[in-house]
């Protein structure tokens, strides 16, 4: 084999930086696999919110995580995790991202829920102790706009800046990684494509799968999540590579059918492309109604940008043999439509109109002088059920009481024409699923060996279960295996 390091890792997101920038500071040699080209490496970090979630109790984030986990994370696994999340803020500060107390955990009804805190990167030369932050309530997600600090893009930036600025790491560009190579049984390397086809790189001490989940894989995503169609508006890079790789060495499988999850809007450009975008209900009001023209759960949750409000569009009828949420559709009034986007775009494919007149005009978000003529023209079946749902939600917000349990406070009428109606689908940012790993990040057979030499972190099988624990809990788990497969590839 040729091109030999200490660590190789494949993929550039948060959890191959965290690996890296660890292997470094352990004085081994690095290289990083990035199957994108430097001037498009968007990464589901780069297009995240950039939050990251920490705590400051191991064993209470330990009992959170575990009773998020849903028993699909063993406790030793969620324990490392929290371990880790105690120590993340100075982790960042170490690497020169410094950050601020932004939120807390999504469940304040689970135990240990106080210990979550979530941290939000600030630009260089920002003064944490400087910065004010009024915090949102518990359980939400939730800030005034725009948003003072944290972002995917500023958290890329960061660690970029980081790990160029490391004389022990290598980044080779537009290098898909297609197989890892064993001898005698034990991960020595991989075996690069494309452009670097026939190219191999060898590792002496093991090689670190960080190249996301399956998000972008129609196939799988058909086979293993809960319901379909499902989108996803992380990184088109994400394709399963990694988890089929893993497979043909012999790896196990975990919780395939788990993501984060809420509504997305999905949408074809007039150019061709299918484009997926994150979407903000608020400001109120918004109501969300089935194929149908039913409303059929508490709105606020996706309003607040809980993930467990995705549960609620999987519904299955038995009767109808159809999902009748799959689309919803998302009503409101020019209210909502005045007040600012309806998304932050798609980073580095689409830029979501200020105004939001642009999307409107695609014919993306219906608009009508009437709640029925914008139901209609959206997709909605019965456009006659979605205006009386809308009638009686409005009655709702009159008495201040709304039958799925809404905050009051997100109880405002839709009654300003012109009205609107757009369909939303089940997605999200990333997959959960993938390759089996334990609490050192070693992934493991069908049997819970480790596989020699192979190691993961970041959503490539990422140690999250049935509910997603708190904002940037994902990038949280990155930068906690990340640095755990490093270590554990060191013999730290």
């Amino acid at each position: 084999m040729k091109n030999e390091k200490d660590i190789i890792i494949v993929g550039y997101g948060a959890a191959g930086a965290a690996a890296a920038l660890t292997a470094a500071n352990l004085d081994a040699s690095v290289v990083i696999l990035e199957k994108q080209p430097e001037d498009a490496h968007y990464s589901s970090t780069r297009m995240s919110g950039g939050l990251v979630m920490g705590a400051d109790d191991a064993d209470a984030a330990a009992r959170y995580l575990d009773e998020c986990s849903g028993g699909m994370i063993p406790a030793e696994v969620s324990r490392a995790w929290a371990e880790k999340a105690i120590a993340v803020k100075d982790w960042m500060r170490s690497v020169g991202i410094e950050s601020v107390h932004m939120a807390g955990g999504w469940y304040p009804k689970l135990d240990g829920f106080e210990s979550i805190k979530v941290f939000g990167p600030l630009p260089k030369g920002t003064n944490p102790d400087e910065v004010e932050i009024e915090l949102p309530r518990p359980g939400e997600l939730t800030f005034k706009f725009p948003l003072p600090f944290g972002n995917g893009q500023l958290l890329h930036d960061l660690l970029v800046e980081a790990v160029d600025a490391s004389d022990s790491i290598e980044v080779i560009y537009d290098c898909p990684v297609s197989e890892l190579m064993t001898i005698d049984g034990v991960v020595r390397g991989v075996k690069a494509a494309g452009e670097y086809k026939g190219t191999t790189f060898a590792a002496k001490k093991g090689v670190i799968l960080a190249c996301g989940g399956f998000e972008q894989n129609q196939e799988m995503i058909l086979n293993y999540l809960k319901a379909y169609p499902i989108y996803f508006y992380g990184s088109e890079a994400n394709t399963g590579d990694g988890i089929r790789m893993a497979q043909a060495v012999g790896a196990d499988l975990w919780h395939m059918n788990q993501m984060i999850g809420r509504a997305v809007g999905h949408f074809a450009h007039p150019d061709g492309r299918e484009l997926t975008f994150n979407i903000s209900l608020n400001p109120p009001g918004y109501a969300i109604v089935d194929k149908h023209g039913k409303r059929f759960a508490n709105e606020h949750l996706q309003a607040v940008s809980k993930a467990n409000f995705y549960y609620e569009l999987l519904h299955y009828d038995a009767d109808l043999l159809d999902y009748p949420r799959i689309p919803a559709y998302w009503i409101f009034d020019k209210r909502r439509v005045e007040a600012r986007a309806l998304s932050g775009g798609s980073f580095g494919n689409y830029a979501w109109s200020k105004d939001n007149r642009a999307e409107i005009d695609m014919g993306w978000i219906a608009e009508a002088d009437t709640i029925e003529a914008a139901a209609a023209a959206a997709g909605v079946l019965d456009p006659a059920a979605a205006a009386r749902a809308i009638e009686d939600y409005n009655q709702a917000c009159k008495f201040g009481s709304d039958r799925f349990g809404r905050p009051a406070d997100s109880l405002i009428p839709i009654d300003e024409p012109p009205f609107y109606c757009m369909p939303v689908y089940p997605g999200g940012a990333t997959t959960n699923g993938g390759p089996r790993r334990d609490a050192r990040a070693r992934i493991l057979d069908p049997f819970g060996k480790p596989i020699p030499g192979l190691f993961g972190a970041g959503e490539l099988g990422g140690a999250i279960g049935m509910l997603y624990p708190s904002p940037g809990a994902n990038l949280g788990e990155a930068f906690a295996f990340g640095a755990l497969a490093a270590e554990c590839a060191l013999e730290i």
